[in-house]
This record gives C-alpha cells, structure tokens and sequence, in this order.
C-alpha cells in the first residue's frame, strides 16, 4: 500500500497541464495533427514552514528514493487522492536558523 504525503503547501503553487500532439509538416506547407493523448499534471509546491515539518518532507523524499516510488497525494482543491511521484531526483532545502526552512517539489501524476 503507497504512503500519503499529506503536507500543506504554501497558498501558490502553479499547475501544469499538457496535451501530446504529433504534428508532421509537409514540404508544401500543410500539417497533419495526430492526438495522442493527455499528458500527466503536474504541480510545483512551495513550502515554508518550521524545522520538523520540512525534515518530515525531506525524510518522505528519501524514503521514497527521491522520484523513484509513487505515493498518494490530494491536489489542491481536489476531492480524491492520485498516484503522484516527485518529478525530480534531487531535493534542495534551504534552512534558516533553527527556526524555519523552506523547499520546492513538483509532483507528476501517474497515469
């Protein structure tokens, strides 16, 4: 059974939505469109928060093996959870003090 990453990003974070479309330009100027298909979403996070909460992101990443296992994850304002992973294979954390840090992510969905 997957885990649930459960952490509340900031209020912004962007949303990215793409469509495969096969285009073949012919030498007389016209186009053939073949569609393929809707690609996985995929939404950048931001967070800023104390210490723990961001090890806790951090400690979910490396358990993960960074973009390697898929997880459950509720988009915003979504009612259901998907299967999402990181789409990354590297995770920069920044710390400032002992009091808060902050880190970005952006999470695929699995089709």
């Amino acid at each position: 059974m997957a885990e649930t990453f459960s952490y509340s990003p900031l209020y912004a974070y962007q949303r990215g939505l793409n469509h495969r479309v096969l285009v073949t330009e012919f030498e007389s100027g016209k186009e053939e469109r073949k569609y393929l298909g809707v690609r996985a979403r995929t939404w950048t996070l931001g967070f800023r928060a104390a210490v723990a909460t961001i090890q806790g992101i951090e400690d979910f990443y490396n358990a993960r093996g960074g973009n390697y296992e898929a997880f459950n994850w509720t988009p915003p304002g979504g009612a259901a959870a998907i299967s999402a992973r990181f789409e990354e294979g590297s995770l920069s954390v920044s710390y400032y003090g002992s009091q808060y840090g902050e880190c970005e992510v952006t999470l695929r969905e699995i089709l």
